[in-house]
């Protein structure tokens, strides 16, 4: 079955400038009448997650205090907050932020799921991949990828891979032209994927979660499975908020 993995991270340490939620906070931005954050947790909780690290930077002080509140209210699950002071760089260093952090508090820090903050899913994703085989031992982490490209609301921000007909990764980003699948902002990790991490931030004083896929796929320690039929969002900006509205009533709630 899927990864016997107990912690997750959400990264929500970015500006968040484009969405302008009135709610003072991208994670906090509603959907349906419920917080993003409330549906990260409910979904990780689907994978046997039981510690999750939200990773703040702007506007810290007011998640930290609605993070703190959410999680007085769970039994047997908790969550903690790990402040990113450079969270004008990339979002590698919120996810070492999140692993540091951690690993302070929860003995299995590592493996770990991760996600962005502003991407809402489907639940019926999580169950799936609660029933998916296990990664094989030798793989260090994963990046879920959408091959539904008619189904994606904004194509030029998403960020794009390029696979050659050996399924072979040639190229990722947002900029790329000919592509045949979409980042959805969901991760599974483990040592490798954090020490890869690591290694470009030595070589270059940052990093970000694409160094870790690059670095893992050429090694032949990477997966990306397919979230096949579910449907997810990246709640950016004010139109793709509505749009996550308008699709909400086909998620499996």
């Amino acid at each position: 079955m899927a990864p016997h993995t107990t912690h997750a991270i959400i990264l929500a340490a970015g500006f968040g400038s484009r969405l302008k939620a009135e709610e003072g906070h991208k994670l906090l931005a509603k959907i349906g009448g419920r917080t993003m954050l409330s549906y990260h947790m409910d979904n990780f909780q689907r994978l046997g997650v039981t510690h999750l690290t939200v990773v703040t930077g702007f506007r810290h002080e007011a998640l930290e205090q609605a993070v703190e509140e959410a999680s007085n209210q769970q039994d047997n699950f908790k969550v903690i907050t790990a402040y990113n002071s450079d969270f004008s760089k990339s979002n590698g260093l919120s996810v070492l932020t999140g692993i540091e952090a951690a690993r302070a508090h929860i003995d299995d820090a590592v493996p770990f799921w991760l996600t962005m903050g502003d991407h809402l899913f489907d639940p019926a994703l999580f169950d799936d991949i609660a029933q998916r085989p296990a990664f094989e031992d030798h793989i260090q982490g994963a990046l879920y990828i959408d091959r539904k490209l008619d189904t994606i609301f904004d194509v030029p921000d998403a960020t794009k891979l390029r696979f050659d007909e050996h399924q072979k990764l040639d190229a990722i980003g947002k900029e790329i032209g000919d592509f045949n699948a979409v980042d959805v902002g969901l991760f599974w990790g483990k040592q490798g994927f954090i020490e890869s991490l690591q290694a470009a931030l030595h070589r270059r004083d940052d990093c970000s979660t694409s160094d870790a896929v690059t670095t893992l796929e050429a090694s032949g320690h990477f997966a990306f499975p397919d979230v096949k039929d579910a449907l997810w969002q990246d709640v950016d900006t004010p139109e793709a908020r509505a749009h996550a509205e308008s699709i909400l009533p086909t998620f499996s709630l």
